[in-house]
């Protein structure tokens, strides 16, 4: 048995749900059982797996001991987290369970109880992550499979699709709008569930603009479109794989390592970070077959099976 635990929120974004949630699907495929353990009351988190009916079990209060119930409830054999700040009590405390302890990107206190850490986008900047078993490169990116049937190689930019994750915190999906709206460049614009920024879109919109909210899958929606303007965190990478280069906008500071990445890959290009983005940069945009068969081939969809062969029995040691 398998404890997903990951934070969501406005602030953090729904990237780590929909991360587990793609592990969740891998470990069922191999037979094993799992539940998500969602820490904190975020409304379109929680709406999201009650759709798509995934067991869950929400913890509103993270005081001393809140593992404990879950432990003799599930009794799992492994936790993973996903929530960046695993902290060194409660590593111990899964550790005098007999839990193994699997963590996703975390620089907490008790990373380094971890039996394996995944940090597949490790900047050179960053402190080298802890833990007994570090996994680092693209091999260990979890992006969702199911971008294998969407993947295409596109040879021209006619259609273009802004996507700025499920929050957008800082409102730069206004921003990318005002832009296009000026320059009269026709786009669809995807709103994810945690999108609060509506009135300052409203008074900015024309009719160039085709608005889209919470579509059902942002990667079959992506298959419609020659480029994209993303944030710089896995949906660009979604995007790569998939064949769809992409003009990214750092959300936060740690993206801008992400973009600088995937513009060496190839298969996107840098706009800036937050208010600095230079959208203009799209009227630059060439090359893109070249850039479509760069994603492909580099950014790879196994991730989340290389990882589920590591800690599936008996290989986590």
């Amino acid at each position: 048995m398998y404890i997903l635990c990951l934070k969501s929120s406005h602030a953090m974004g729904m990237g780590h749900l929909f991360r587990m949630m793609t592990l969740y699907q891998a470990l069922l495929s191999r037979g094993m059982k799992a539940v998500i353990v969602l820490l904190g009351e975020h409304v379109p988190s929680l709406s999201w797996l009650q759709n798509k009916k995934l067991p869950h079990e929400i913890i509103k209060d993270g005081s001393d001991g809140w593992e404990v119930p879950l432990i003799q409830k599930y009794n799992p054999t492994t936790w993973v987290n996903d929530r960046l700040d695993t902290d060194e009590e409660h590593a111990l405390r899964l550790k005098s369970h007999g839990i193994k302890l699997v963590t996703f990107d975390d620089y907490g206190s008790g990373a380094k109880f971890a039996d394996m850490h995944v940090a597949a986008l490790v900047q050179p900047n960053q402190s080298a992550p802890e833990g007994n078993r570090v996994l680092m490169g693209l091999d260990y990116l979890i992006l969702n499979p199911e971008i294998r049937h969407y993947q295409r190689l596109r040879k021209s930019f006619e259609k273009l699709v802004v996507s700025l994750g499920g929050s957008d915190t800082y409102g730069m999906t206004v921003k990318a709008v005002a832009y296009l709206t000026q320059t009269q460049c026709p786009a669809t614009v995807i709103l994810g569930p945690g999108f609060m920024h509506e009135l300052a879109l409203e008074k900015i919109m024309n009719t160039t603009i085709t608005l889209k909210r919470a579509v059902p899958s942002l990667i079959a929606e992506f298959a419609n479109y020659d480029l994209a303007i993303t944030g710089g965190g896995i949906t660009a990478f979604e995007a790569a794989a998939a064949g769809l280069p992409t003009l990214t906008i750092a959300n936060e500071k740690h993206e801008i390592g992400f973009c600088n990445y995937l513009e060496e890959l190839g298969c996107s290009i840098y706009a800036g970070y937050l208010e600095e983005a230079d959208l203009s940069k799209l009227e630059t945009m060439v090359g893109i077959k070249h850039m479509s068969q760069c994603g492909i081939e580099k950014v790879t969809l196994g991730g989340a099976d290389n990882i589920c062969k590591l800690i599936c029995p008996p290989n986590i040691n």
